[in-house]
């Protein structure tokens, strides 16, 4: 679609609040499974721009540690109530 000489990209809105970013958008961004976007307010609308989030240095776990403890965050059947427990399993594993 254009509208006065621009092309909109055009995504509809489900009932969850979610929508597709159209394919062609993605690949202008470079955007890919798990890539994070954020969005700011701009003339007339929002502007959604693609972001790396980083571990903070202050951080006690490195990058493959985090990565591990996501990883089994978001399997079922294991459940830690904190990070520091999540951390023994996976030394004891």
């Amino acid at each position: 679609m254009k509208l006065a000489g621009k092309r909109y990209y055009i995504s509809h809105i489900t009932s969850k609040g979610q929508t597709t970013i159209p394919k062609a958008v993605r690949n202008i961004l470079g955007l890919k499974n798990g890539s994070e976007v954020a969005f700011r307010p701009a003339q007339g609308g929002f502007m959604m721009v693609r972001i790396t989030t980083t571990v903070k240095e202050d951080n006690p776990y490195t990058a493959a540690e985090w990565k591990a403890i996501e990883r089994l965050a978001s399997e079922k059947g294991k459940v830690f109530n904190s990070a520091k427990a999540a951390m023994k399993h996976l030394r004891a594993l």
